[in-house]
């Protein structure tokens, strides 16, 4: 009982944020959603920030999960990468309310979020990586560039979902894995990884 409490609010908390936006999310919206009183959205979390802080770590675990994956099933890192990319927005696609929580609320909740949306990009940015040694010699991956490719995907799936846009999300899955690709392996050979992972 008191577990599925618990996954209520983190789903309440997910849907009145993509709703309201963070700012405007009340303790007493998210209890409303999630069908609890108050008082037992208080044996849980010390407050609306918490709640949403554990929302957002069970995404993140869930999307790790689903990333490492994804990965597993292939064999090469081009496709690797591909194979990620276009988990996360099929997933994205399914759910925009918690793209919206992950990609665009959480940066409004403050310092809270700070690590922990550095662990997200983290994890993309070792999965990129490897892609250097694709580079020729003469032509060397700038500083920072996978840290940039991560910006650009992030800004573009922000920008869809806050566009309610997120349904129509895995339509830009080639382009995004050809943007992605295509500073290591170059565009042609990028945009033939991007057919295979339609």
């Amino acid at each position: 009982m008191a577990f599925n409490q618990r996954e209520r609010l983190l789903a309440a908390v997910a849907s009145v944020v993509a709703e309201q936006g963070y700012g405007k999310a009340t303790v007493a919206s998210v209890t409303q959603a999630a069908s609890v009183s108050r008082r037992t959205f208080y044996e849980f979390f010390g407050s609306k920030e918490e709640c949403f802080l554990a929302a957002f770590d069970a995404l993140d675990e869930y999307l790790a999960g689903a990333m490492a994956e994804a990965i597993q099933g292939e064999e090469e890192w081009p496709d690797q990468v591909a194979a990620a990319l276009a988990t996360l927005m099929h997933f994205f696609s399914e759910r925009p309310e918690l793209a919206r929580l992950y990609l665009v609320e959480a940066a409004a909740v403050g310092e809270g979020t700070i690590e922990r949306r550095s662990r997200g990009v983290k994890r993309f940015v070792a999965l990129l990586e490897p892609g250097r040694r694709y580079r020729p010699s003469d032509r060397p991956p700038a500083e920072g560039l996978e840290e940039a490719l991560v910006g650009g995907v992030v800004t573009l799936i922000a920008r869809r979902i806050l566009a309610g846009e997120g349904p129509q999300l895995t339509q830009f899955i080639p382009s995004v894995i050809e943007f992605t690709l295509s500073s290591y392996l170059g565009s042609e050979e990028a945009r033939a990884v991007a057919a295979r992972h339609p």
